[in-house]
């Protein structure tokens, strides 16, 4: 049986389609085989073949930068998707060539990668609650500088963890990205969750945390600061959505204390899911409102920050690709219990 589903944060119809789960598959999901320790450019005593760190954690005091006997590490990526103003090349078009036809724009901005463990062989289900913790305040830490420079108009931070989510290097990591322009994505949730404030008065994800604490069905976990779902329209089979009890519409103004709690419930929610299906690829993503939009009234009541999980144990198909849709082959009330009893 099939149902179309409407997420109300984007607008976007998903098809939740259960009895494909059960189709023939001549190409499973792909395993993947981690590079060794010797060959990684994230592990301890490789330090020289990555940029200059711009933080580390764990190491003692007085001990030189760069080195080795860290816990966690940021650092400018190597491969930069947007880097800063003026180091951009031009791809040789002239000066006020801009058109409505063809427009571009600078490709300036920041990026840079927060190697969280220094095991090669860890990953998000892995961290502890207190290493969870450190890396989140990293990210938030790292949010508030991006945006206070005059290039960057949304910051991303994010995690590809295996193959099928995009990730390269197999040691984890996080990225943060600031990008001049704000993606599509984030302008629609901007908007419907500003059309909802306009027409109710209240907050969407306040809102719709507060619905899914009553009703259960979808509902993974909580705690008194956070708030953990399988979203209504999911796109990926087994996605999850954090969302802060508190309104607020930046990761960068999340405090420690919430941040922690996000941690203590992130933590063993991962581990379920990692037992579940044994180190899947998943995409981590964090989503906050512009840097324009920290210092509006209206924009922030608006927007909720929020974190999303998605693993990637399905892969798009001409259907999805060619038309927008997704189609979900489990069934989110489903996926919530089973992570429920775990």
């Amino acid at each position: 049986m099939s149902m179309l589903r409407q997420d109300p944060l984007t607008g976007r119809w998903v098809i939740i389609a259960a009895g494909r789960s059960t189709r023939p598959n001549e190409f499973p999901s792909r395993r993947w085989e981690r590079s060794p320790a010797a060959k990684c450019p994230f592990c301890p005593g490789h330090e020289d073949q990555t940029t200059p760190e711009v933080l580390a954690l764990g190491r003692p005091d007085g001990a030189v930068p760069n080195g080795d006997r860290w816990r966690l590490r940021a650092f400018p990526n190597l491969y930069p998707a947007l880097v800063p103003d003026g180091t951009k090349p031009g791809f040789g078009l002239p000066e006020g060539s801009e058109q409505d036809l063809f427009r571009h724009a600078p490709g300036v901005g920041r990026h840079e990668v927060v190697v969280y463990t220094p095991d090669h062989l860890g990953s998000p289900a892995s961290l502890a609650p207190s290493q969870w913790t450190d890396l989140l305040l990293v990210l938030r830490d790292r949010a508030r500088d991006f945006a206070g420079h005059p290039d960057v108009r949304y910051v991303s931070a994010f995690c590809n963890h295996g193959p099928d989510a995009g990730a390269t290097l197999a040691h984890p990591h996080m990225q943060i990205i600031g990008a001049p322009e704000v993606p599509l994505l984030a302008v629609n949730k901007a908007a419907r969750s500003l059309r909802y404030l306009t027409d109710t008065g209240c907050c969407l994800v306040c809102d719709l945390a507060v619905a899914e604490r009553e009703l259960g069905a979808r509902l993974i976990a909580a705690n008194d600061d956070w708030t953990v779902w399988a979203p209504w329209a999911s796109r990926f089979p087994w996605e999850m959505l954090f969302a802060p009890r508190r309104h607020q519409a930046s990761l960068t103004a999340a405090g420690d204390s919430e941040l922690a709690s996000l941690a203590r419930v992130l933590a063993p929610t991962l581990r379920k899911l990692f037992a579940i299906h044994e180190d899947p690829s998943l995409n981590i993503v964090i989503h906050s409102t512009t840097v324009d939009a920290v210092g509006n009234d209206q924009d922030a009541a608006a927007f909720h920050w929020h974190l999303e999980v998605l693993p990637r144990l399905s892969r798009p198909a001409g259907f999805e690709v060619g038309t927008g849709y997704t189609i979900n082959s489990v069934v989110p009330e489903d996926a919530a219990a089973k992570l429920r009893q775990e």
